[in-house]
């Protein structure tokens, strides 16, 4: 009955749909925003450069074509009733420009996200790995102290986001997350993601967007792939550390197009592999292997198929966090280590299907994916402080299974003559997992300390509505129902050092979410945004309390504004607020459920983005917070140890970039923390650092050369860092002070590539 009545809709009404090519080369062009104006209606172009736009009603239209290295194209159409207007469009290429991308009132939804300006630093600044991506998120800093292979911390907006409890990452949809991880809350490992197949990035702070829901506190970031390859790909890299005195570090990549007869089909496949050594005195032999395909069957000319496959693994030793004392006394240098046993495995495979098609008036699009993952570290954090004999070393398996199922429509419509969108979209996610934690010295396992099998649901329905008042003003209001199922089974018995966590139990969220956006004119945009949300809590936490069937509230709210100067200039400025509420956190290092409270972040991000000439460009993301306990959500600070370990207080990035053509480019950039609290009573301060990058990649022909060089002015500074209380092998007591993993020493890495 419903594709009837669309059959009918769209009988009574007109379509447009046409091809976009390079007006000099005669290519197509993909991902070109195709943008109804005075409408929510729009769309992109395909690999093929094709677009489509159907049940439309008949009248006089303008069409406006715009991306990023184009000048914008604006066409007008005249339609009548059951027509098909079809297009040729041709768009001519320029250098990247700032005035390239204009600020409207249909693009930006707030001003620290910097969604706007992440598009442009995404083409302008050099992108080396996965982490290098998520550095181009404003105001995100990373930190890795485990030779290479486990996720890397994550700062923003004051939050120690550990390894992701606080940030929702996705590729392709896919959530990146781990909930009830053996490590941490939200693991996020993004570490099988080759850098080179990704197309683009979306960026979304604090809680407002009806889109994210689990861990999408601090910040939400969404990875798209790209659909097929512009040409294939060889590369060869390797890295060389001076204080070393060899070669540490040596990848290889292939970029390969997959032949098909049919012109309905594209496919590729992608190898990344690495071995590094690392600069640490003791070899991280850091392995690693990432497959990577992608198929994309064009169905007909509404609809598409996506297919991609992920396989990786990896292996590595760690010299772990080391203590200050240690290195003061001569015991080990800053790049030794105490426990040289520390070190882990992962590997995860992705299957990610995906159905794109028009229905109707609007854009559907359903997904189901599959996620098989294993898991295991070693790590030392004490050293002698439980077990003066053996040692204090754990070890921390997660092997699960992960299905999950999404779908959203998204509709453009009228409303009190208002031209308005409507997004439906749900969100089905199934955990299985077996998680253990064994006293296990010198990888030996001596005995269990946690073993469980969990089994958590999550389900999801949100919805979005938007209302375009006119060309000045926009409203988004939208609503999120989220509801989880945690059920627990503790294979260990309750003794004196373990308590049995098994139990079931439901939580639920509902959270409303509102942006506003207007538009002064084409140089100002102002934004206000609010709205709630939550990161779960492990599920060993939740069926603790089992009276407790709330999810732990998160409630953000950002004003600020998006500045055009000159249109070679663009700022953008937010002051922001978090309240959180009481939150249980399993210590997955020790097996333990800690109570942290309830907290507040204040702060203010701002941004710069300027284009000096048309070849040189500039940046700068500076950011303040500051992060307190409370005693409830929105109450007062509290009295004495009020002060949120590792969280943030100033961070900067910024540099220069040139780009001349399509043939050379360099950038130099700098990373500043400053000074943080490393305990709650700031009497163990984490040290700031500011470390300088450089990187230079130049075109001749089929082939691509590279130079990366880290730590420009070789600096010693410490990129984790943690206050710790552990025990030395031969001490008598207890030291409670600064541990910390070092940063990258001065680092040249040569890269090589042929481009066919």
């Amino acid at each position: 009955m419903l594709l009837l009545l669309l059959q009918n809709i769209q009988a009574q009404t007109a379509s447009f749909k046409g091809t976009v090519n390079d007006k000099e080369t005669g290519a197509p062009i993909k991902n070109v925003l195709v943008h109804i104006n005075n409408t929510n209606n729009h769309t992109h172009s395909d690999d093929k450069g094709d677009f489509f736009f159907v049940s439309i009603l008949p009248g006089k239209y303008n069409l406006e074509f715009e991306k990023p290295g184009y000048e914008s194209e604006l066409i007008k159409v005249s339609i009548s009733n059951s027509d098909t207007a079809t297009l040729i469009v041709l768009m001519v290429s320029k250098t990247i420009a700032l005035n390239a991308i204009s600020i409207s009132v249909d693009k930006p939804v707030s001003a620290a996200s910097s969604s706007y300006l992440s598009r442009i630093d995404f083409i302008n600044r050099p992108k080396n790995s996965a982490q290098d991506m998520l550095r181009l998120v404003p105001g995100l800093f990373i930190a890795q102290h485990a030779g290479g292979g486990k996720s890397e911390q994550i700062f923003i907006r004051g939050f120690d986001c550990d390894h992701g409890t606080d940030i929702a990452t996705f590729v392709d949809g896919i959530p990146v997350n781990m909930p009830s991880h053996g490590h941490g809350q939200g693991y996020a490992d993004l570490h099988f993601l080759i850098p080179e197949v990704v197309e683009g990035m979306n960026i979304f702070k604090g809680t407002s967007s009806p889109l994210y829901g689990d861990f999408a506190t601090g910040a939400a970031v969404s990875f798209k792939t790209l659909d097929s390859l512009p040409q294939n790909l060889l590369q060869l890299e390797t890295g060389y550390v001076p204080r070393n005195k060899t070669i540490t570090s040596n990848r290889a990549l292939a970029l390969l197009k997959l032949p098909f007869n049919n012109s309905n089909v594209l496919s590729y496949f992608a190898v990344d592999v690495i071995n590094n050594r690392g600069f640490f005195d003791r070899s991280q032999d850091f392995k690693r292997m990432n497959l990577f395909s992608k198929t994309t069957i064009t169905i007909n000319e509404y609809s598409r198929l996506n297919f991609s496959v992920t396989g990786f693994g990896s292996s590595w030793n760690a010299s772990g966090q080391i203590p200050e004392r240690g290195v003061n006394s001569g015991l080990i240098t800053r790049f030794g280590s105490i426990d040289p046993n520390e070190g882990g495995t992962t590997q995860r495979n992705n299957y990610n299907l995906t159905y794109i098609s028009k229905l109707g008036t609007g854009d559907f699009e359903t997904q189901a994916y599959m996620c098989n993952y294993r898991f295991k570290l070693f790590s030392n954090f004490t050293f002698y402080l439980s077990d003066s004999i053996n040692g204090d070393m754990i070890e921390q398996d997660d092997n699960r299974t992960v299905l999950g199922l999404n779908t959203k429509y998204t509709v453009a419509h009228t409303l009190f003559s208002l031209n308005n969108k409507l997004t439906i979209g749900t969100s089905f996610r199934s955990d299985d997992i077996e998680n253990q934690l064994w006293h296990a010295p010198a990888r030996v396992r001596l005995n269990a300390n946690a073993h469980s099998l969990i089994h958590q649901r999550s389900n999801a329905v949100y919805v979005n509505e938007v209302f375009r008042f006119n060309n000045h003003f926009r409203a988004e209001i939208g609503l999120r129902y989220e509801y989880f199922i945690f059920d627990v089974e503790d294979l260990l018995p309750t003794t004196g050092s373990h308590q049995n966590y098994s139990g079931f139990n439901y939580q639920t969220a509902l959270n409303p979410k509102l942006n506003l956006v207007y538009s002064i004119n084409e140089r100002t945009q102002l934004f206000f945004n609010t709205g709630s949300g939550f990161h779960s809590n492990d599920a060993r936490s939740s069926v603790q309390d089992k009276t407790q069937h709330r999810l732990p509230l998160a409630v953000s709210t950002e004003i600020g504004a998006l500045f055009r100067i000159n249109r070679k200039t663009v700022i953008s400025a937010a002051l922001w607020d978090m309240e959180l509420s009481n939150e249980l956190v399993y210590v997955g290092d020790d097996g333990t459920t800690k109570n942290r409270g309830a907290s507040r972040r204040v702060g203010i991000d701002i941004s710069a983005r300027s284009q000096f000439l048309s070849w040189l460009y500039f940046d700068v993301d500076v950011n303040f917070s500051e992060s307190r306990f409370t005693d409830t959500i929105f109450g007062s600070q509290l009295k004495t140890n009020y002060y949120i370990p590792l969280a943030p207080v100033l961070t900067s990035a910024g540099g220069l970039t040139i780009k001349l053509k399509n043939a050379f480019e360099c950038a130099v950039r700098y990373r500043f923390m400053k000074d943080r609290p490393g305990n709650e009573t700031n009497t163990i301060i984490a040290r700031g650092y500011n470390v300088i990058d450089m990187t230079a990649n130049y075109k001749i022909n089929n082939y691509k050369f590279g130079l990366v060089i880290e730590n420009v002015l070789n600096v010693n500074w410490n990129e984790a860092q943690f206050a710790t209380e552990t025990r030395l092998k031969n001490e008598m007591s207890q030291v409670d002070e600064l541990h910390f993993t070092p940063g990258t020493p001065f680092y040249v890495k040569v890269v090589i590539g042929y481009l066919f």
